[in-house]
């Protein structure tokens, strides 16, 4: 075998290895990379199972947090026309002691199971979720629930300042007196008598029931908001369920 021959030999031989060498770094890295996208499938449909959890557990938060608004509302309207047709005559004084009661009650504020979309923002998991139609679906209920925590500013602000109004018209005394005749039910124990404004001033009474009367708008949209977040939950669960083939 000449030295031609011989080189051409091994420069073959050397070219073989190589690609073999580049072969089992090829497969090597094609292996790894279909296991990470495999483990990446997994937690995406994790996420999206542990997803659909939360938004259920917000549905029924929701529903009861609406219906708690809803009677806030109507008790709200009552005080406020109260105060509007306020006659000293009519002993209208223990009908406004008994309404104002909704003013001091906790809001009643609604707080999402907000669990697997922080983890989805904080750990960079978002980008695990590649179907486009569950991204956008997350995110437009992630902004409905931010309109709703917004919204609650309001709420309490104006919340805050009927009760601080409150303060120049109702003897707190009394209004303490109340709460606990109506948690022994011993509403006829009550003197009527017994209640009496701090302040009957028109003017101040009608100031007053401005101010409930606009606290009363603030908690109607603030149950609007919360409507649509529940149409909305309902939207990302029918979009979930459908685009990763869940049974619910």
């Amino acid at each position: 075998m000449n030295k031609k021959t011989k080189l051409t030999t091994r420069i073959k031989k050397y070219f073989l290895d190589f690609l073999m060498l580049f072969l089992a770094v090829f497969m090597g890295f094609y292996a790894e990379n279909l296991r990470d996208k495999y483990a990446d499938k997994t937690k995406e449909k994790e996420y999206i199972k542990s997803m659909i959890e939360d938004v259920k557990a917000d549905k029924k938060n929701l529903q009861v947090t609406i219906i708690n608004n809803e009677h806030r509302k109507i008790h709200l309207d009552s005080l406020s026309q109260l105060c509007f047709d306020y006659k000293i005559e009519n002993n209208d004084a223990i009908k406004l002691y008994k309404k104002y009661p909704v003013v001091l009650n906790r809001p009643d504020f609604f707080h999402s199971t907000e669990l697997t979309i922080q983890q989805l923002k904080n750990a960079g998991g978002m980008r695990l979720i590649q179907n486009k139609k569950a991204v956008n679906a997350i995110l437009q209920y992630d902004f409905k629930n931010k309109k709703v925590k917004n919204q609650q500013k309001y709420y309490e602000n104006y919340q805050n300042n009927t009760i601080n109004l409150g303060l120049n018209i109702f003897n707190y005394q009394k209004t303490r007196e109340l709460f606990l005749l109506y948690q022994k039910r011993s509403i006829e124990e009550i003197e009527i008598s017994d209640f009496k404004l701090l302040n009957k001033n028109t003017l101040v009474l009608t100031k007053f029931g401005n101010t409930v009367s606009m606290y009363s708008g603030i908690v109607n949209y603030y149950t609007i908001l919360l409507k649509d977040m529940d149409k909305q939950a309902d939207s990302l669960l029918i979009t979930l369920l459908k685009e990763y083939e869940l049974k619910e």
